[in-house]
């Protein structure tokens, strides 16, 4: 199986209708104004889901903030761009980011579902969504409408969760947790996620460790990676960056995770644009990762 991992595309769009500028929505008119306009290039939106296209994933993961405030021109604009990557809900899952809850009204009038919750199952976090016969994504949503970027999951929520997974016996021999914040980062960003954490992260931490070998899509931090998590050293953590983001520092190149599962096996390649052209950078092999699943499963 094919997974293509995308994550913080961030369209954009300005707005002086001063209905939309209430909430935090000023601030991310400035910050737009201010130089982040600048640093997410919507002109390279169409050759980046080319680009994807070309791979013929079997599933695409979308780990959120596919806008920037929660605006309705932003969420038509993201969906219509995304429209080939979306031809089949059962081929696409689709979760939110914490630009996607931008707002107290975003959240009310679930303007995230309105435009994305075909690629979802209906009802509240968390689910348990099966994609083939060994692979389940368990989505989780530790997003809020608050002014600042850290999240926040609901107590609830987590022992929802712990009782869709507890039954090693029932559990997916192939799991893959799809949630916007990560628990941790490598030491590079450990200070970048800090000022944007998810704050109860070490609740959440104790028991992703129970829950043996996984994958943790995640995004939020714009910066692709693939690491074992002080504590949870059964998690392959995966962020896939940010496509659209333009970096003159070579520190966050823009792109996407191309996921290879194979029985037990994974593969993780880095789609990344250089500046010039798109490169591969391998980022993990890891055989009989899913230990569940024996080779005469492939």
């Amino acid at each position: 199986m094919r997974i293509v991992h995308l994550s913080d595309i961030h369209v954009w769009r300005l707005t002086w209708n001063p209905l939309r500028l209430l909430n935090k929505r000023p601030v991310g008119m400035f910050d737009l104004l201010s130089g982040r306009a600048r640093k997410f290039r919507l002109e390279r939106l169409e050759e980046v889901v080319d680009r994807v296209r070309q791979l013929a994933p079997d599933h695409v993961l979308i780990t959120g903030d596919l806008t920037t405030t929660a605006l309705p021109s932003e969420f038509l604009a993201a969906r219509k761009a995304l429209n080939p990557l979306l031809t089949d809900p059962d081929r696409a899952t689709v979760i939110p980011g914490n630009h996607d809850r931008y707002t107290t009204g975003a959240v009310r009038y679930k303007k995230f579902e309105g435009a994305f919750g075909a690629f979802a199952p209906d009802g509240p976090y968390p689910w348990l969504r099966a994609i083939d016969r060994d692979t389940s994504i368990l989505g989780l949503d530790p997003t809020r409408s608050h002014l600042s970027a850290r999240g926040y999951l609901p107590p609830q929520q987590l022992e929802r969760a712990k009782a869709l997974v507890a039954d090693e016996k029932t559990r997916p021999k192939r799991l893959i947790v799809a949630c916007h914040y990560p628990v941790d980062a490598p030491e590079a960003y450990v200070r970048e996620l800090a000022k944007k954490r998810m704050v109860n992260a070490a609740s959440v931490r104790p028991w992703l460790a129970t829950l043996g070998p996984h994958l943790y899509c995640c995004g939020h931090v714009h910066a692709a990676w693939a690491f074992h998590p002080v504590g949870i050293p059964e998690e392959l953590c995966l962020n896939s960056g940010a496509p659209l983001l333009r970096d003159p520092t070579g520190q966050h190149l823009p792109g996407f995770l191309e996921i290879d599962l194979n029985g037990p096996d994974v593969r993780v390649i880095h789609h990344a644009w250089s500046g010039p052209e798109w490169i591969t950078v391998p980022m993990v092999d890891s055989p009989n990762f899913f230990r569940a699943l024996t080779p005469s499963s492939k």
